[in-house]
Formats: C-alpha cells, sequence, structure tokens
C-alpha cells in the first residue's frame, strides 16, 4: 500500500483537514480490505484443516475397530502358543509347525493434524475444538507408541525356536523362558486393550465437534 503526496502543500486548514481525512478514509479501507482477505483465508484455512481432519479421524476410527479384532486373535495365537509350550514341557509330542509367530497392527496417522499445527489453521480454531483434537492424537500416539514398542520386541520370544529349529528340540529351560515371555506378552496386550479403550469415545467426540 503506498501514499501518494499532493503536488501542492495544503494553503489552508480547510484543505490540510480535507487532505488528512482523504488519508484517513483511504487508509480505513485498504485496512478494511486487508483483514477482509485475511479473515476469508483463515476461514478457507480452518474449513480445509477441519475437513482433512475429519478425513483421517475416520480412517483412524477404522483402524481402531480393526486393531480390537487384531488384538483379540494375537492374544488367542498366544493362548495356543502357550497351550502347545505346556504340552511340550509335559512331554506330549507337537507339530513341527505347531507354534505360531505373526501379529497384526494398523498404525494411527496423523498427518492432517500436523499439517494443520504447521500451517497455522489450529490457532484460528476455538479452544474447545482444539482440546478436542489434542486430546485424540495425545492418546493415539501414546496408544501407537506402545503398540509398535511391544510389536518390535515380540520376535525375541521366538529365538529359542529359531535355534532350535524344531520345538521337539527346545530344551526344559527354552521352554520355561518362552512360556514367561509369551505370558507377559499376553499381559502387554491386555494393557493395551485397556489403554485403547478410551480412544474410540475420543473419536466420536472429535466427530461430533467437527
Amino acid at each position: 500500500m503506498e501514499i501518494h503526496p499532493t503536488q501542492h502543500a495544503p494553503r489552508t486548514w480547510r484543505e490540510f483537514l480535507l487532505h488528512l481525512l482523504t488519508i484517513t478514509v483511504g487508509l480505513f479501507i485498504a485496512l478494511t480490505l486487508q483483514a477482509g482477505v485475511e479473515s476469508l483465508h483463515h476461514r478457507h484455512l480452518v474449513r480445509e484443516a477441519r475437513e482433512n481432519l475429519r478425513l483421517e479421524i475416520q480412517i483412524n476410527r477404522k483402524h481402531y475397530a480393526e486393531n480390537i479384532q487384531n488384538l483379540e486373535k494375537n492374544r488367542r495365537l498366544l493362548a495356543h502358543d502357550i497351550d502347545i509350550l505346556r504340552d511340550l514341557r509335559s512331554g506330549k509330542p507337537v507339530e513341527k509347525n505347531a507354534l505360531v509367530w505373526g501379529w497384526a497392527w494398523n498404525g494411527y496417522i496423523d498427518a492432517s493434524w500436523k499439517t494443520a499445527r504447521d500451517t497455522g489453521a489450529v490457532s484460528y480454531m476455538s479452544f474447545d475444538l482444539i482440546n478436542a483434537y489434542a486430546e485424540v492424537y495425545s492418546q493415539q500416539d501414546y496408544v501407537n507408541a506402545q503398540a509398535l514398542a511391544m510389536f518390535n520386541e515380540e520376535p525375541k520370544s521366538a529365538a529359542f525356536l529359531q535355534i532350535a529349529k524344531d520345538p521337539s528340540a527346545l530344551s526344559a529351560s527354552d521352554i520355561q523362558s518362552m512360556l514367561i515371555s509369551l505370558a507377559e506378552s499376553d499381559i502387554k496386550l491386555a494393557t493395551l486393550q485397556n489403554i485403547m479403550k478410551p480412544l474410540d469415545e475420543m473419536y466420536a467426540n472429535a466427530l461430533k465437534a467437527l
């Protein structure tokens, strides 16, 4: 925005006041237009961010439902392996491929939330809305971190079997160590199920707020 001086200096108070009024009105109009453009930009930014967040939360809520089923399946596999190892410990013969490893987990995403923060869209949202989003993504990140840490540790419980190649070749101490490891994994999965429970309600509340 530029302000150009008049071609000649005001000769009377009336000309001076008129000139001052002209400048003031011009500045007011320019600032009002600028504020209007910025306001439209902010609204567009927030509207786009909220739509992206809605889609992202819907995806994560779907992952949540899938992970609930995955955890139940994972615990059934653990129970199966524990039963097989107990049979081995008692001297019962088992098949070579009786023990099963491999868990399933769908990680949660947060690209839209990070983008909304980085572009400044979050700063133009209401406090209640920001709080709802922050609560969801904080709990989600915690659940994700716990799950990934657990699943990264899971293969270690199969180390003895990897060495022995056949369950029947496992020593009594190996079997006991694997039983303890699998029991610990089951406890961790049960704990993960509990810390996941609040997420579904948080997702529902966040979607309502949108």
